[in-house]
């Protein structure tokens, strides 16, 4: 059986589970019998405990990556390869051929960056490899941009609401807070717009670096202003409920590059995107693009911070390097993965061995394996959190009194 096999039961459902800071072994989060019922019970009190700690935290973060959007029918890289090779069937095996990519090697993102590093080199195929860059760039477009479609095409009967259940659930739980506390921040490497979608449907208003004059211009100024509602009986301010700040890393199938900046433009045809290929990382330092990284640093290294990765897989260099920094340096820390099968990446010689070995060092860590889908019904509320917090501080100080009598 492989790896990849053997994080799954005989009815091809995920092994959840989930690995503590200070921990070695991982916890099941369900069982069979009478006493691994009892441990999965155990665990998921201390995974709501810890669930509680990232919610309480006075700077609250999420990083979404592809995995959030592949669990609800988004498209993976090997279904935009498999798509990229039967569109372009006539001319496919030639591509890679003349970039000197085998095609046993089905990582798209590797053959993009091949056939952008040729156009300078290779001026004989330069236009038939231009043309072969448009239609897979267009490939990827039209699928993060039709969302209703991600469900229908594997033959599944669902509307694009039954795809953002699991964001609209996520939003209700980590979006509400105190008023009194920074605004959530929602930083994303996707090019869809589920989080959007899902905000919409919530009546959540979004601080996404564009101003409110048609047609929306992207601002960074934006990220500082807020929200408040006017009253006329007090004059402090009172802040709008329900309120995030969205961040997309690599743009947006609604971003449109024109002359007066970058405009929001739902039928764009050229969404301003950084593409899967290696420039990206060279791209992030352009605006609005670097705007957004230039965010995402400083919100790291914020006191009482918490940062929680859901479907990230730790593969843009540009995005890990600010994450192991603040897990080395920044004190009051603390980290959270969500992930389909970290078990399987965790260790040394493995892709994750860096978060490995500083969680191995003591670093404030949690990872857990679970899908996306079933994740956000995991998080308590706010309210839920409190309320756990402080029974939880009771029962120690009432431990504590009785130690002492």
């Amino acid at each position: 059986m492989n790896k990849t096999a053997a994080t799954h039961t005989a009815n091809n459902s995920l092994v959840e589970k989930c690995l503590f800071q200070d921990e070695s072994d991982w916890r099941l989060l369900n069982g069979d019998s009478d006493e691994s019922k009892k441990t999965a019970e155990q665990s998921n009190h201390m995974l709501n405990e810890h669930l509680s700690s990232v919610l309480l935290s006075q700077n609250l973060i999420l990083l979404f990556g592809s995995g959030a959007s592949v669990a609800v029918g988004g498209p993976s890289m090997q279904a935009l390869w498999d798509e990229a090779a039967a569109s372009q069937e006539s001319v496919f095996e030639e591509i890679c051929k003349a970039v000197g990519h085998s095609e046993d090697n089905k990582d798209i993102e590797a053959l993009l960056s091949r056939c952008q590093g040729m156009l300078e080199f290779a001026p004989a195929k330069a236009v038939i490899i231009k043309t072969f860059i448009d239609a897979v760039e267009g490939i990827i477009r039209d699928r993060c941009r039709n969302v209703d479609l991600w469900e229908k095409d594997k033959g599944i009967k669902q509307t694009w609401l039954d795809v953002i259940t699991p964001h609209l659930l996520l939003l209700s739980r980590v979006v509400p807070r105190r008023q009194d506390l920074p605004r959530t921040r929602i930083f994303t490497t996707n090019y869809d717009l589920c989080i959007e979608l899902a905000a919409k449907e919530k009546r959540m208003p979004i601080l996404d670096g564009f101003d409110l004059i048609t047609p929306r211009t992207f601002d960074g100024r934006w990220f500082d202003y807020d929200f408040v509602r006017r009253s006329k009986r007090d004059g402090a301010p009172d802040y709008l409920e329900s309120v995030f700040h969205l961040y997309k890393l690599h743009g947006s199938v609604d971003w449109h590059r024109s002359p007066d900046g970058i405009v929001r433009n739902p039928d764009t045809k050229n969404p301003y995107l950084i593409y899967p290929r290696d420039e990206k990382f060279a791209l992030s330092f352009e605006q609005p693009f670097l705007e957004m990284m230039s965010r995402f640093q400083m919100a790291l290294r914020e006191k009482d911070t918490a940062l929680l990765l859901i479907g990230f897989g730790f593969n843009d260099h540009h995005l890990n390097q600010p994450i192991y920094h603040a897990l080395a340096t920044n004190p009051n820390f603390k980290l959270m993965v969500v992930d389909y099968s970290p078990e399987e990446k965790f260790g040394i010689g493995k892709p994750w061995e860096i978060l490995y070995q500083l969680q191995r060092s003591g670093a404030p860590v949690d990872v857990i394996q679970m899908d996306f889908k079933h994740f956000p019904a995991l998080l308590p509320t706010y309210a839920q959190a409190r309320a756990s917090n402080t029974q939880d501080r009771a029962a120690q100080l009432l431990k504590v009194l009785s130690t002492k009598s």
